[in-house]
């Protein structure tokens, strides 16, 4: 009767005599830092954790020519830390995590030669649900906002050498004019409103679709009205509101002005939403802190010391895990991550 059941294969701890579908069960049951162990050991083993997506809750990526910096915050709770002195290094791990990597918030804060190369040389698509630029060089922006999936809920970029900015090259990419919310903040030309307003025009883009920007020169507003001037159902000193070719939505142009920004200050904030034509002007928002605040959040109070994505708060924040405190730190790329549960922070 024993001879006769049915009963399914043991593969004891031999990881070889695994079959792939089942080596690639265990890999998605892996944490991080085992991955990363495991793509060592083997070429066989590398393809098959490359080909196994993880989710990240956070994703930084900063740093200039002389070091890097890498924070991974995974849906479990972990926090993953490491600053490079060597771009190479650097670049090697970072690309890896892009390629597994679901990122439900990215943040890039990167510039330099080393890493315009490296970002140009990736043949991969980059997954996030909102993805942040904090002065990173201007063609690292465009390079990777042309390689992101389908998908982006949110892009809020900080415009590093304003003058150069490639707004129009960036205006023209999928996941930008797609989204369902965009900012650029240090903004030096007046074409931006009626350029994202065409758009919008042109591809019909959905209500609730919103564009912020924070710009540093005057006429924006008055080049909005001459450019779509066919197109305006009502205007004052700080809206304007135009047709679009779909009669059920308009698009709504309001500029930030209150008692602490004033109609000379500069710079000057400005929204743009596609709404529902039906909506009436009593609908609309009077005040504009918390939209301001969103592009700008030192306009209303002094920048916050503890500002999570400060670039010199990761490198030496006090009671932060730092690689200079550990002497098992990243000895290799086979164990790339120490790693540990930071109750501390939340």
């Amino acid at each position: 009767m024993i001879e006769k059941l049915s009963i399914k294969p043991v593969y004891d701890t031999n990881w070889c005599d695994m079959p792939k579908n089942v080596k690639l069960l265990c890999i998605d049951s892996l944490e991080l830092k085992p991955r990363l162990s495991l793509r060592c050991t083997a070429k066989a083993e590398r393809s098959l954790v490359d080909s196994q997506k993880f989710d990240f809750y956070e994703g930084h990526f900063m740093g200039g020519s002389d070091h890097q910096i890498l924070e991974l915050h995974p849906e479990d709770g972990r926090k993953y830390s490491k600053m490079f002195g060597n771009p190479t290094e650097a670049f090697k791990l970072m690309k890896f995590i892009w390629k597994i990597g679901v990122f439900k918030n990215l943040y890039i804060s990167l510039k330099g030669p080393a890493a315009k190369k490296e970002f140009k040389g990736y043949d991969g698509l980059f997954k996030a649900e909102k993805v942040n630029f904090d002065g990173s060089d201007n063609e690292i922006v465009a390079t990777v906002l042309r390689k992101m999936k389908q998908g982006v809920e949110s892009i809020t970029i900080e415009a590093n050498e304003p003058k150069d900015f490639p707004f129009d090259q960036i205006l023209e990419m999928s996941p930008v004019h797609n989204s369902r919310y965009w900012h650029v903040q240090n903004y030096e030309e007046t074409d931006s409103l009626y350029k994202v307003a065409q758009i919008w025009i042109d591809k019909s883009s959905k209500i609730g679709s919103t564009f912020q920007v924070a710009i540093y020169n005057d006429g924006s507003f008055d080049k909005f009205l001459e450019h779509l001037d066919d197109r305006i159902v009502s205007k004052n000193e700080k809206r304007a509101r135009i047709r679009t070719n779909k009669p059920d939505r308009h698009i709504l142009l309001e500029r930030g002005l209150d008692e602490v920004v004033g109609i000379d200050d500069f710079p000057q904030y400005f929204r743009l939403k596609v709404i529902s034509a039906k909506m009436k002007e009593s609908e609309y928002d009077d005040g504009c802190k918390e939209w301001i605040s969103k592009i700008d959040s030192e306009c209303y109070e002094e920048s916050d010391s503890e500002d999570f994505f400060s670039f010199e708060r990761i490198a030496n924040s006090h009671g932060f895990y730092h690689h200079y405190d550990d002497d098992k730190y990243f000895r290799d790329y086979g164990v790339i991550i120490e790693h540990r549960r930071d109750d501390d922070l939340n």
